[in-house]
């Protein structure tokens, strides 16, 4: 029973006793999201650490205004390109305004380089990028047209099998997915975090390492939603399993893009980069879309059909039939291989946050 002390109260609200009850009885039907207020703080200190696999990792977190108000915040860990590190997207005025403004945390873990201290060419390892070569084992690249960009680590493990490898070879693949399960479970127990609102989003080298969440299905269950920019998976990788559930995808490339080329609407052929350095096999954006939206549940065409989109955006996706939750979403605009996030951000965003797992 809930007692009411109208001593003063009441008579301040002008309300009468029944009304109290009303009221008290209204806010006790509150859902919990609304009444409790975050009872964890954030972490201290700019630069944070995660010790996977014997490996120290870093990653740097950043909160919305509001983050002390909600004990379920949605969060976005966002991976940076080759080369990068944890500053390369928060570093962005507009990047992190946007996120500001839909009260999101936002999450940017650092890749791995040859070996600590090297973090000059940090980088995230997916899909036959540290053996370079397909799932047949042929090259990823034209062997004699592109350089040889092996980092020691995979040199001295053996795991390069071809000079196309490109990326770390510090631990057993897929060490980089795993670590994002272990970087979300952590950040789940440390902040007040909304397990139903957990994406990942990925900038080229990170957008390529998007596309292997369906290969570790714990993670693939832990996302409500994933976005990959300009980033495709290396050809052959195309292929993803049917899972329990695949979290909905979101690719953005750009038309002129030479180094991660998305290929013309509706073409299944793999793609070569032709950036005047480099001369590396992906697969299409069509083949990419397509065979997610397949592997989701999707009963396919093999032509897109183009959906509302904001400009200067196209956007295609490959259900033909009208569903509800788009599972994968191709969206391209005039741009090279660059992230222009003034514009493909917001895109971003709202796609990720439309969607709860």
């Amino acid at each position: 029973m809930v007692m009411v002390n109208q001593g003063c109260s009441g008579r301040r609200l002008g309300l009468r006793p029944w009304q109290l009850m009303l009221l008290f009885a209204a806010i006790l039907l509150l859902p919990d999201r609304v009444l409790a207020l975050c009872s964890k703080p954030t972490l201290s200190g700019q630069l944070q650490t995660l010790t996977f696999e014997a490996i120290e990792r870093h990653f740097r977190v950043a909160y919305p205004k509001d983050y002390a108000a909600n004990v379920n915040n949605p969060m976005v860990v966002v991976l940076h390109g080759w080369g990068g590190d944890e500053n390369s997207f928060l570093s962005h005025e507009a990047f992190t305004q946007y996120a500001e403004k839909r009260g999101v945390v936002l999450v940017a873990p650092r890749g791995l380089g040859s070996g600590a201290p090297d973090h000059q060419y940090n980088a995230w390892t997916f899909s036959g990028s540290a053996t370079g070569v397909t799932s047949v084992g042929a090259p990823i690249c034209e062997v004699d047209s592109t350089p040889d960009y092996r980092y020691p680590s995979c040199k001295m493990s053996g795991t390069a099998q071809t000079i196309c490898a490109w990326t770390h070879c510090q631990s057993t693949f897929p060490s980089d997915t795993a670590f994002l399960l272990a970087l979300i479970k952590h950040l789940e127990a440390k902040l007040c975090i909304d397990p139903d609102r957990v994406y990942l989003m990925g900038g080229s080298n990170g957008g390529n390492l998007i596309w292997d969440v369906a290969r570790l299905p714990p993670l693939a269950d832990k996302l409500a939603a994933m976005a990959s920019l300009i980033g495709l998976p290396h050809e052959s990788y195309g292929q993803f399993p049917e899972l329990k559930r695949l979290p909905p995808a979101l690719l953005v490339t750009g038309l002129r893009d030479d180094t991660d080329p998305p290929g013309p609407w509706d073409s299944l052929s793999a793609t070569t980069t032709s950036n005047g350095g480099d001369r590396y096999f992906y697969e299409s954006a069509s083949a990419t879309i397509r065979n997610w939206s397949k592997a989701s549940g999707c009963a396919v065409g093999t032509k897109a059909r183009r959906v509302p989109a904001p400009q200067p955006f196209d956007c295609r996706v490959y259900c033909q039939d009208e569903i509800e939750e788009v599972p994968a979403l191709d969206c391209r605009l005039d741009m090279a291989h660059e992230y222009q996030l003034d514009t493909t951000w917001p895109l971003a965003l709202d796609f990720l946050l439309r969607h709860q797992r």
